[in-house]
């Protein structure tokens, strides 16, 4: 009885990010621990965007896509076929709307009915920004493979894929005249490319870290940059010279717009303010507060009247545009859980959650047992070690960090010296830990003291599973790049390289008997393969949406995947 209230129990938590609208509404009828009831909710916000014509809000989130009316400030509509919205963006008609999504997918909606239109095909990565051309004809994505990518809004045919950046893409805009495309990146630069024909018109350099978010002027003339280096800058779009830094947020600025008007830009970012400046001297207008953690995202609404600010406290604030005035807070939006684990007997399940907690369960009781701060922006991915005895949480930070399971005391941070870890693995003897990272590399480290051990490289996009061998002789990873590959766990070696998949894997896991391996991916199949040989064994269907997760029955007897 016990083994079958873990896996239900399990499947429910796993399943939040994939709510449909009437699911998300009943979640208090499934019985679950009150602490975890209160904080599904609408999902995690990321992006907020108004419509053209004003009447809609839209509010992307870790369940979907949200539609608000600004009028009652109602929720219309979920557009709940994503899993993780990163981005979104009208159409210039306000009909459609293009939602770029964390595993890699773009979808795109009617507006007005909430029907599905299509699924768009070809990505690598996650997808951090979209855009529409003002024509309407066009729409641009970006991500981490760091391109452009460009593609028709009628058929959803891609049509071209411009490379020159050499880090993640997090923002894109096309120009008020459709002819020019900016581009923000991890690379710290901003590229302007010609939108009719793919090619690079110039490079803008200045920014001493990322570039979170670009923004044209309505004359098309000015260029506006956010960066992680705590400033704005503006940049004259036709020759991308420098016009001037506007310095005043202490942190990392994550969204920049122009006012309708384009008399003033407001901006937002880690340190929790809304500021608004002068566009022609950069002087500081108002700096607004009363979120409480940091802002993702600012919006005006075209009337120029309101603007809309939302982040990581999970509220959306709408402002007066000509005073600073707080209107209204929009709530709901509560944190999703990102990861769970079950200890050695089934008796405590852990999630992670994305306001940077780690929650400890009973599994048969439902009680929330003890609540621990983890790591900083959320937590990815959580394992408890085979004794039971501590576990491992790494968030956005980047941090792998150890606890102890008894009493919640914190162990160990390894700093991984990288940008994002999707996935950790302990070896069979606990003594080793494993990591899968965004930069194609897998590291591995002593589980005791943090020392890194060996670097292992040999895919070409992120990592997003590991799992060792149940004899820990050999460790499996599977990628963005398509393939799972099998290595050496002792030396890094590489032993075979498994090819089958036609989009990113997901997860991978070892049979109890370490014969056979279980792949699940984003083109929605499970396969089966022969860990000896590298031969595929099995092809399984059914999903109608990438299969994130994949594991074996303690017996190896019953296969259980998630979408």
């Amino acid at each position: 009885m016990k083994k079958a209230t873990v896996f239900n129990f399990g499947l429910l938590l796993v399943g939040v990010l994939c709510l449909s609208p009437s699911i998300a509404q009943d979640f208090e009828q499934w019985g679950l621990p009150e602490g975890a009831a209160a904080r599904l909710g609408k999902g995690r916000i990321s992006e907020i965007k108004y419509s053209p014509d004003g009447t809609r809000l839209g509010v992307g989130s870790s369940i979907g896509t949200w539609l608000y009316d600004t009028a009652t400030h109602q929720e219309v509509t979920l557009l709940a076929g994503n899993t993780y919205v990163k981005s979104f963006a009208f159409s210039p008609d306000g009909s459609i709307i293009a939602c770029g999504s964390w595993p890699a997918s773009i979808r795109l909606w009617d507006t007005k009915s909430g029907e599905h239109l299509r699924t768009l095909n070809g990505l690598t990565d996650m997808v951090d920004s979209v855009a529409f051309s003002p024509d309407g004809r066009t729409f641009a994505s970006t991500g981490g493979d760091a391109t452009v990518r460009l593609w028709d809004a009628d058929t959803g045919e891609h049509l071209r894929t411009l490379k020159k950046h050499t880090r993640r893409v997090y923002s894109v805009a096309f120009s008020p005249n459709g002819g020019t495309i900016a581009s923000g990146s991890k690379d710290k630069t901003i590229r302007l490319w010609d939108a009719n024909t793919g090619k690079l018109l110039r490079t803008i350099a200045g920014h001493t870290n990322t570039v979170n978010s670009v923004a044209f002027s309505p004359d098309g003339q000015v260029i506006a940059s956010g960066s992680q280096d705590a400033s704005i800058r503006l940049w004259d779009a036709d020759t991308g010279n420098h016009l001037r830094t506007i310095r005043g947020h202490s942190n990392s600025v994550y969204s920049v717009a122009f006012s309708p008007g384009g008399r003033t830009i407001v901006s937002a970012g880690w340190d929790t303010s809304v500021r608004l400046w002068n566009a022609d001297t950069g002087k500081l207008v108002w700096t607004l507060t009363g979120h409480t953690n940091s802002l993702k995202s600012v919006a005006f609404n075209p009337d120029g009247r309101t603007f809309a600010s939302a982040g990581w406290d999970n509220t959306i604030r709408l402002w007066n545009a000509e005073n600073g005035n707080h209107l209204q807070t929009i709530t709901g939006h509560t944190v999703s859980v990102s990861s769970v684990a079950f200890n050695l007997d089934g008796s405590t399940i852990a999630s992670g959650n994305w306001d940077d907690t780690i929650r400890l369960w009973d599994t048969d009781t439902g009680k929330l047992l003890r609540t621990i701060k983890g790591n900083k922006f959320g937590i990815y991915s959580l394992v408890f070690s085979p004794d039971g005895r501590t576990f491992a949480s790494v968030g956005s930070d980047a941090a792998i960090r150890m606890w102890d399971a008894d009493n919640e005391k914190h162990l160990l941070t390894i700093a991984t010296q990288t940008d994002l870890v999707n996935s950790i693995a302990f070896s069979p003897d606990g003594g080793t830990i494993a990591s899968g990272s965004d930069d194609a590399i897998i590291r591995l480290w002593n589980a005791e003291d943090g020392k890194h051990l060996r670097t292992i490289k040999g895919h070409r996009f992120d990592i997003y599973s590991v799992a060792f061998s149940p004899d820990g002789s050999t460790l499996a990873s599977g990628s963005g790049d398509k393939t799972i590959r099998l290595w050496n766990a002792d030396s890094g070696k590489h032993l075979r390289t498994l090819r089958g998949h036609t989009d990113a894997v997901r997860s991978v896991a070892f049979s109890p008997d370490g014969l056979t391996l279980i792949s699940g991916s984003a083109d929605t199949i499970v396969r089966r393969w022969d860990v000896s040989t590298g031969k595929h064994l099995q092809r399984l269907k059914g999903h109608t949406n990438e299969v994130r997760s994949v594991a074996f029955s303690p017996d190896g007897t019953l296969l259980t995947p998630n979408v």
